[in-house]
């Protein structure tokens, strides 16, 4: 019994191994994630200069509203 669990384990480690991605695959997925990381990185630095681009907002109060008295 077990030599039959020792055979199985191996096996299974064995698939497990040879399972993983090819070269090429891995080639392909880090060329994606730079570009979506370039993305990224583009649309959080156009963010950042719009609101730097922006004057301050004035604050306005709401007058068209009763007071409490």
């Amino acid at each position: 019994m077990k030599k039959i669990l020792l055979v199985i384990s191996t096996l299974l480690i064995v698939v497990f191994v040879a399972c993983g991605p090819a070269a090429e695959n891995k080639d392909t997925m880090h060329k994606r994630a730079k570009e979506v990381q370039d993305s990224i990185a583009n649309s959080i630095k156009t963010a950042i200069e719009e609101v730097s681009a922006t004057p301050n907002a004035v604050i306005v109060p709401d007058t068209t509203q009763k007071k409490p008295q």
